[in-house]
């Protein structure tokens, strides 16, 4: 397969993951203000923390590999991107892994007790594992004889493409996002919540807002503006609009991580820290990381 065609599907491979996130993202943030979750253990509670804490890295870490597309490579094919999108992948499955493990054991726990929560949790762990993971134990992948680097140029029409592919790996997240903020505000937890609390959720709504603008934006232009051409001015663009969406991602998603964690365990200090350390981990992941990279390179 040709170099261009495995960045395409690695890319769709990750896309495939961060669908999946997609779902557990959108649970975290709503399960505190459903009606049942005054009732659950504080135990339980302190498990929801901790599986929010492991999605939003699942989240991070899916997102990086397009980040580092756009800033370290340029959008450039290469076999050392897509080795760099492998590690990401590998290092993302186990912590999905026991992020779902978690969750069920909640699940099993509220359908029949403690055992079967035990049990879910097990088993909602190991399987996923095992079906993502035995296969490696039987199959050795070959290294490509190529260098990690090549000469030739990418295409115009294939470094569109992966752009489009990045934006569309992106928008899972904030779409998740936006659907828990405009959903939370009709529900009873909401409402016994603080006015300050209210104005937070409101500008975490308004940066995933803009973030989802922003990365719907390159689709738009590209079929009005550019009428479906593929000009190098249109990928600088869409590229810009990919990594500034990503900021007002990691902002929101910090927000919102201070809203939820607020409404858990109702301690301001922790969710303050919650809400400063998944600033700092996304904004290091998608833009410090990768402009590191590209200044020493």
């Amino acid at each position: 397969m040709a170099l261009a065609d495995r960045t395409k599907t690695a890319l769709d491979e990750s896309r495939m993951l961060m669908l999946g996130a997609q779902i557990l993202l959108g649970f975290q943030f709503q399960a505190p203000f459903q009606d049942g979750f005054p009732t659950i253990s504080s135990a339980e509670k302190t498990t929801e923390v901790a599986v929010l804490g492991l999605i939003i890295v699942v989240v991070g870490l899916l997102i990086t590999p397009s980040a580092h597309h756009r800033i370290a490579e340029d959008g450039e094919a290469s076999h050392h991107f897509i080795r760099f999108l492998t590690r990401v992948s590998l290092s993302t499955l186990p912590v999905f892994a026991i992020a779902i493990g978690l969750d069920l054991g909640i699940a099993g726990k509220r359908i029949g007790g403690l055992a079967v929560g035990v049990g879910g949790a097990f088993l909602g762990t190991v399987v996923p594992l095992a079906i993502w993971f035995v296969p490696l134990l039987f199959h050795h992948p070959h290294e490509d004889e190529e260098m990690s680097t090549s000469d030739k140029k990418t295409p115009l029409d294939a470094k569109i493409d992966y752009v489009l592919t990045e934006a569309r790996v992106v928008l899972p997240g904030a779409q998740a996002l936006l659907g828990f903020q405009l959903a939370i505000v009709l529900t009873n937890g909401f409402q016994q919540m603080s006015s300050n609390l209210k104005m937070t959720h409101g500008a975490a709504l308004a940066l995933i807002a803009v973030s989802t603008a922003l990365l719907i934006a390159p689709a738009t232009y590209h079929r009005l503006v550019y009428a479906g051409r593929n000009e190098p001015e249109f990928h600088r663009l869409a590229s810009r609009l990919l990594l500034i969406a990503t900021v007002f991602l990691a902002l929101g998603l910090a927000t919102d991580t201070y809203l939820v964690v607020s409404k858990i365990v109702d301690d301001a200090r922790l969710a303050l820290w919650s809400a400063v350390s998944v600033a700092l981990i996304l904004l290091g992941l998608w833009h410090i990381w990768p402009w590191w990279r590209r200044a020493v390179a």
